[in-house]
């Protein structure tokens, strides 16, 4: 499809490997239970993405006046939700251990994998919401406005958020050796780097 551009496709990268909410949850997670416990907590972000992004697509011209005004309010949410992940890692390390389990249903806190965190944090994650109306407002609307063509965008973003979580997931899964020796330094790292995204999304 003629939306598919090389700037595209390297704007759908930069913005789903680099550091962001939904991936520094998925180092800690994956490095707390490994890569299957974190699965959960994945499969909630990503289904709730593509939700996101068709309605990013589809409402994108309202959404282009609407923004604007509506992110002032929007951000302060989001960034208060990181903030409490990010206390919540930073602390994990100092609670007494439990069995590697990837927690309770229901759980919102960063420190267990489960469907509702992961749907949360997506919703809150104004990183992917600001990525996915860039997305269609810069470099798809404007060439193809029809629904194929966003479905379509969806698609390919939707894979390459997904391969980039598991990665990052992996990632830790792969360290967690390292992790179980050093989980203050580790929660602590992890929550500062969240409190970090939280503190640039206001700016």
């Amino acid at each position: 499809m003629k939306i598919f551009t090389s700037a595209l496709l390297v704007y759908m990268l930069v913005s789903s490997i680099t550091p962001g909410p939904n991936n520094l949850t998925m180092l800690f997670l994956g490095a707390r239970y490994g890569f299957k416990g974190s699965l959960k907590f994945m499969t909630g972000s990503m289904l709730t993405f593509i939700v996101k992004a068709v309605i990013c697509g589809l409402l994108n011209l309202a959404l282009a006046d609407i923004m604007p005004k509506a992110v002032v309010y929007l951000k302060w949410v989001g960034a208060a939700y990181m903030v409490y992940l990010g206390v919540n890692m930073a602390l994990s390390g100092f609670k007494a251990e439990k069995a590697e389990q990837p927690g309770e249903a229901g759980s919102l806190a960063p420190t267990e994998s489960t469907y509702r965190a992961g749907i949360l944090l997506q919703l809150l994650n104004m990183k992917s919401w600001i990525a996915a109306i860039s997305i269609f407002a810069v470099y798809v609307i404007p060439v193809d406005k029809s629904l194929g063509a966003i479905l379509a965008a969806t698609f390919v973003d939707f894979l390459f958020l997904t391969a980039s979580s598991s990665i990052w997931g992996l990632f830790g899964s792969a360290i967690r050796n390292f992790v179980d020796k050093y989980r203050k330094p580790f929660g602590i790292v992890c929550g500062l780097s969240l409190i970090y995204c939280a503190i640039t999304a206001l700016l």
